[in-house]
């Protein structure tokens, strides 16, 4: 087994040095250049078409991606609202208010904070 794996190293080891000589032999020479700058800048094209859209700036892709995370944990949202609904049914105390107490409610305390979502990406003008 020992002698059997000695051959075919061996053998692998000159069909590869013999293919890389064989294959040195049809190269171009490269030589360093150092009178050429490394890197030149491209001119950039303007734009000339009309109907072309300008690429989303980085707020406008985050603003799709805060939509699409919402859209995925929706169901996820509910059902632990859910939970906890049950879970707390009895352990809110009825809210005492007092006397002077304007009759009409506040109208924030019946948002739901939670899916509001924020405003959309501003424009520039």
């Amino acid at each position: 087994m020992g002698r059997m794996l000695v051959v075919v190293f061996l053998g692998m080891g000159f069909v590869a040095f013999s293919g890389d000589c064989n294959a040195q032999q049809g190269l171009i020479p490269v030589k360093p250049s150092y009178t050429d700058a490394a890197y030149t800048p491209q001119k950039e094209a303007g734009v000339q078409d009309t109907e072309t859209f300008a690429t989303p700036t980085p707020r406008d892709q985050m603003y799709v991606f805060w939509v699409l995370g919402k859209m995925l944990s929706y169901p996820i949202d509910k059902a632990e609202s859910f939970i906890v609904s049950k879970l707390k049914r009895g352990a809110d105390p009825a809210v005492v208010k007092p006397a002077s107490a304007p009759s009409q409610p506040n109208p924030f305390q019946s948002v739901n904070w939670r899916e509001i979502p924020p405003a959309p990406p501003a424009k520039p003008r």
